[in-house]
């Protein structure tokens, strides 16, 4: 008796057709779960809550800047994040003005569609427009309409936004304070945010050690110099992880 298949859910034995029932399993993409609250997403990107809460939800005469999936529990995913990283690289390091920003975003989903367009494509600032990559070093001008430039030279916020081959952001290497953000040319690489390690948690870079498990030990009673030593990593490093989780910000 040989059964031929007709489909997932049909095969014929013996001339006799039978359908069964089967369960396909969801596919996730683990760049899309919902996975972070707002006070999460404000912690690890050092940006006010409130702020957190405005991009994302918006208000009257003012659009949510990122897509989100999942409002009841409110939940953002690493895409959510990466576009909300690079919306505060834009807004409070470039000095690009939170109306240029809303038309530049509306530009960038009309040129390349995505629902998270931040997160998928790679920009560029200069003289306080923003610019999406093009071929040819080229890049397309979101703040004046679509006309092309020459391309500029990433700044070192966005280059903390680690990209594949496509140029969708896999990887974000937060700030571990503030300091680091209004320094990032000397800001270590210390922890890192990728989505398909320690479920999408802060940790520190090449391992699955993450920063809340190190702030509990920490909180503990664990010195730093006993961290460094049970995980063979520098004190710095284990300061600099521990600091993510103590960034406070003001609401």
């Amino acid at each position: 008796m040989q059964a031929r298949n007709l489909g997932s859910a049909d095969a014929q034995v013996n001339g006799f057709r039978y359908t069964f029932s089967t369960m396909a399993r969801p596919k996730f993409n683990p760049l899309e779960i919902p996975n972070y609250t707002i006070e999460e997403t404000a912690r690890y990107l050092i940006v006010p809550a409130t702020t957190v809460r405005y991009w994302t939800i918006g208000e009257a005469g003012a659009a949510p800047l990122t897509t989100v999936f999942s409002r009841r529990p409110l939940l953002l995913s690493f895409k959510n994040l990466v576009e909300l990283y690079v919306l505060e690289s834009l807004r409070e390091f470039h000095d690009v003005g939170m109306l240029r920003i809303r038309k530049s975003v509306e530009e960038l989903r009309i040129e390349k569609p995505s629902k998270f367009p931040l997160a998928d494509y790679q920009l560029a600032t200069r003289n306080r427009k923003i610019y999406l990559e093009g071929e040819r070093d080229e890049l397309i001008n979101l703040t004046a309409g679509g006309q092309h430039a020459f391309k500029a030279i990433m700044d070192p916020f966005l280059k903390r936004v680690e990209r594949n081959a496509q140029g969708i952001a896999e990887r974000l290497f937060p700030f571990t304070s503030r300091e680091h953000q209004q320094n990032p040319d000397r800001a270590p690489r210390v922890v890192v945010i990728d989505p398909r390690v320690a479920f999408g948690m802060p940790v520190l870079v090449g391992s699955r050690i993450s920063t809340a498990f190190l702030m509990s030990r920490r909180k503990g009673g664990a010195s730093v110099s006993k961290l460094a030593r049970d995980y063979d990593r520098s004190e710095t490093e284990i300061e600099e992880a521990i600091s993510l989780e103590e960034s406070k910000i003001a609401a």
